[in-house]
């Protein structure tokens, strides 16, 4: 449970925070802070100077070919970041009184990456919070040994599905049984160093499930199977259609032609209630509405026209060095808002071969680009989609230009990343 702290307010009304509470914003003397009325008090925004989060994609080859990936529609050339770029991240960032988490996490399975323990290793040295995602087959019991001797924060294994059938639909390989005594043994070595219970311990098991037509079925079962497994955290996205086949596997055509609840729309505060045949019915009915909806003391539908990556303090670092605000645009695809494919070109920020990663965050045109992201005031082509502007990245009919992210689904809460 979070530790529960306190403000002070001086003479003249002034708000004075923690300075351990601050310093875990990353707010410093000067910076501006976006504060949000929420009926109830007020939610406080780190600043848009605050770096939180590095994505780190080590590389983008796989060794998997799953039917929901994005490389299956790209033309992107593959390769791997050298130690010496990922050494100049990291000096980048030793100066920072808060550092940042380093996330090994992108388009390709970081651990087929010849120097991806080296890598954890130095961020670890180095005082960083880390964190890995990957598919679990190459999990093997030497490398959860190492990644445990190491202890990495937090592990992400992608899991589609909880049974040999459901896993290969989606994944289009047989390696479940492998994947789950990969997790066994990593648990077994978490006991081994830590005791206590299968929930003790480094690194945290988070699970990430892609939800489709074609496996949604099974996710109480794989929620299931992740808890016996240890873990303390599931991350359900929708899929990205990439192509036309997924398309019809999408679980949101409807929520992509309603727009957000209006501001005016009426509030409804639901109850703790129990969800059985007699709930079911009349909760699904409620839900569909485009009333505003506050469920068990916390109102749904807030993440409309928000960006997930700059609301974390976030950046994407491509394999080459390339830096992007977010994971989506670090490589050109495409993908379809209702039947009609939109391409989203690939956008940097700078190069952290070229410039020092703390100069390229805080260069003045990104830091403007973030609050235009903070501010959300994009045209909204998921809802809208009836103009050619609609179908890139590049333009939008409120004037703004690349990136424009009214077509974004991460945006809508649609598509999630851990």
């Amino acid at each position: 449970m979070p530790k529960i702290q306190y403000a002070q307010v001086d003479e003249n009304g002034n708000i004075t925070l923690p300075p351990d509470l601050a310093r875990s914003l990353g707010i410093s003397p000067g910076d501006e802070i976006r504060i949000e009325p929420n009926g109830h008090g007020v939610n406080l925004r780190s600043p848009l100077t605050a770096l939180k989060r590095v994505y780190v994609e080590v590389t983008n080859k796989c060794n998997l070919n799953c039917a929901t990936c994005m490389r299956n529609v790209w033309d992107a050339n593959y390769g791997g970041m050298t130690l010496d770029t990922f050494q100049r991240i990291l000096s980048s960032l030793k100066n920072m009184p808060q550092k940042p988490e380093i996330f090994f996490g992108g388009y390709g399975e970081p651990l087929s990456h010849p120097n991806c323990l080296e890598m954890i290793r130095l961020a670890k040295e180095a005082g960083h919070f880390v964190s890995l995602i990957t598919n679990g087959i190459l999990l093997t019991e030497q490398v959860s040994q190492q990644l445990v001797d190491l202890r990495l924060d937090k592990i992400w294994v992608s899991l589609d599905g909880a049974s040999p059938e459901c896993y290969m639909d989606v994944r289009l390989g047989d390696a479940l049984p492998q994947v789950v005594e990969n997790l066994m043994c990593l648990r077994k070595y978490k006991f081994q160093s830590f005791g206590l219970s299968i929930w003790a311990g480094v690194p945290k098991l988070g699970i990430a499930f892609v939800a489709m037509r074609r496996n949604i079925h099974s996710l109480t079962e794989v929620i299931s199977l992740g808890t016996r497994l240890g873990a303390v955290e599931f991350s359900i996205s929708n899929v990205l259609a990439h192509t036309a086949e997924l398309l019809d596997e999408n679980l949101y055509l409807r929520s992509m032609t309603l727009s957000p609840s209006a501001p005016l729309s009426p509030l409804i505060h639901m109850p703790l209630m129990d969800i059985n045949k007699q709930t079911a019915g009349a909760l699904t009915d409620v839900l569909k509405g485009m009333n505003r909806m506050e469920l068990f003391g916390g109102q749904l539908n807030q993440n409309a026209d928000q960006c997930p990556f700059v609301e974390r303090g976030s950046l994407s670092i491509r394999q080459d060095g390339k830096v992007s605000p977010c994971l989506p645009l670090l490589y050109t695809h495409e993908y379809y808002l209702d039947d009609r494919k939109r391409t989203s070109k690939e956008f940097f920020v700078g190069d952290v071969n070229q410039a020092d990663l703390l100069v390229i965050w805080n260069d003045a045109e990104y830091l403007k680009l973030r609050k235009r992201l903070r501010d959300f005031d994009f045209s909204p082509c998921v809802f809208c989609n009836s103009c050619e502007l609609a179908n890139e990245n590049l333009e939008d009919c409120f004037g703004n230009v690349q990136p424009t992210c009214g077509g974004c689904l991460w945006a809508q809460g649609l598509i999630r990343c851990p």
